[in-house]
């Protein structure tokens, strides 16, 4: 199965706890990493500024890391971005796909879209209409019944 991979080309720490993430690509996303710290202990050390600002691209660009704490993929950074912009549309469409383990071809396939038209959806250069967000349950839906 082919699947569109998501890699970071650069970051850049920016004010407070928010780095700027630029995908190979693809967009570049303002990401803020304030709440890490707080709700998960292995990323504790973020609160300092002097480990945060020094995030670092890793894993051939899959991979979001600080030295001596934990990586983030490169997808799941991305996903942050997107929640943090309110953009529920884009990630109900990212989780139906890999939910489904479609590549770009076989999503456009069973949703009866441009490969491109689902691209964009999925990397948020485009909003999910909601009339397409109900073909994905009903796709879904056809699937579970047979």
């Amino acid at each position: 199965m082919s699947k569109l991979i998501h890699r970071i080309e650069s970051v850049r720490a920016r004010a407070d706890m928010v780095l700027e993430v630029r995908y190979v690509g693809g967009p570049t996303v303002q990401v803020d990493f304030a709440e890490l710290p707080e709700r998960f202990a292995v990323f504790a050390p973020l609160a300092r500024r002097a480990v945060f600002k020094r995030a670092r691209v890793a894993d051939w660009g899959h991979t979001l890391e600080w030295p001596g704490v934990d990586g983030l993929d490169a997808d799941r950074v991305l996903e942050m971005a997107l929640e943090q912009q309110g953009r529920a549309d884009t990630l109900a469409f990212r989780r139906w796909q890999d939910r489904h383990g479609l590549s770009l071809a076989a999503a456009a396939a069973a949703i009866g879209m441009t490969r491109r038209s689902v691209s964009q959806y999925r990397t948020g250069a485009r909003p999910v209409p909601r009339t397409v967000l109900l073909a994905l349950k009903g796709w879904e839906a056809e699937q579970r019944a047979g």
